[in-house]
């Protein structure tokens, strides 16, 4: 709640005051990428419908999980992606009746982590800090992954990053039993775990706000220790509102799957109708 002149207000009514009264207009930090194909949906769709093609599975509906009926083990589908953090925010929004002078921070000081979302509920996630983004580094965190998910065949959406698609990266993968999926160029909106990231840098903003006078002189170590401090509780706080980003479940995963194997899914479809 927002108070004004003694009245209080939710934010939904400050937005409305502010762009319809006030005339203010709120900045948005990216537009659309241009080279993103305008058939990136479908293109994606049958990507995923190749991947899942290769198993005889069953979704359940209520508990969010999907099952080889041939292994009986669990199918997992991760969202990984690397991030960086720092107190240089470069997502900035504000309301502004003109044109914002923004200030940044131009301290240069952030660490790099990987996160692997899971979009099926008995995934476990994980996020681990990288020096860099070698082949060689990333496909170690392939082996956190499985020691973190032991059991059945995992699929793994990521973007087209270099090391994504080395040598190194993809052997180690085969090797862990990890399918790798990935996804059209320039599609950001198809990677939940970009939400968590999002959630995490805001997070580490709202910190440097509240912190602003000890953020200026504190130690290049003690800045690493806290922004890897307040992305680690960020992502482990994020992460459980997975409900909230089931998109490709609902609009991707689950049709292929019902449209592969009809006759395992009766009860998804009944619930569904019902």
């Amino acid at each position: 709640m927002k108070e004004i002149s003694g009245k209080q207000y939710t934010y939904s009514h400050t937005r409305i005051i502010l762009r319809k009264i006030f005339k203010a207009k709120f900045s948005k930090p990216y537009n659309r990428d241009y080279r993103q194909s305008p058939y990136y949906k479908g293109i994606f769709r049958l990507k995923m419908y190749h991947k899942l093609n290769k198993y005889q599975l069953k979704y359940d509906n209520e508990n969010m999980t999907i099952t080889n009926l041939e292994t009986n083990e669990p199918l997992l589908i991760f969202s990984y992606d690397e991030t960086s953090q720092q107190f240089t925010a470069n997502n900035v929004r504000v309301w502004s009746l003109t044109k914002p002078r923004m200030i940044k921070n131009t301290t240069k000081v952030k660490n790099s982590a990987v996160g692997a979302y899971s979009l099926t509920t008995n995934g476990v996630d994980i996020i681990n800090f990288i020096e860099n983004s070698k082949a060689e580094t990333l496909a170690t965190t392939l082996d956190l992954l499985r020691k973190n998910n032991p059991t059945g065949d995992i699929i793994l959406m990521l973007d087209n990053f270099p090391s994504h698609k080395a040598y190194i990266f993809k052997k180690k993968a085969k090797e862990l039993n990890i399918d790798l999926l990935s996804l059209p160029a320039y599609s950001p909106e198809l990677q939940p775990v970009e939400k968590v990231w999002h959630t995490g840098k805001r997070d580490i903003s709202a910190y440097k706000i509240a912190n602003a006078k000890n953020v200026k002189k504190i130690s290049v170590e003690e800045t690493e220790r806290i922004l890897k401090e307040e992305m680690t509780k960020s992502f482990h706080n994020t992460v459980p509102s997975k409900n909230k980003w089931k998109t490709i479940l609902e609009d991707y995963i689950k049709p292929i799957i019902k449209k592969l194997n009809p006759t395992n899914n009766l009860n998804w479809e009944v619930q569904n109708i019902c």
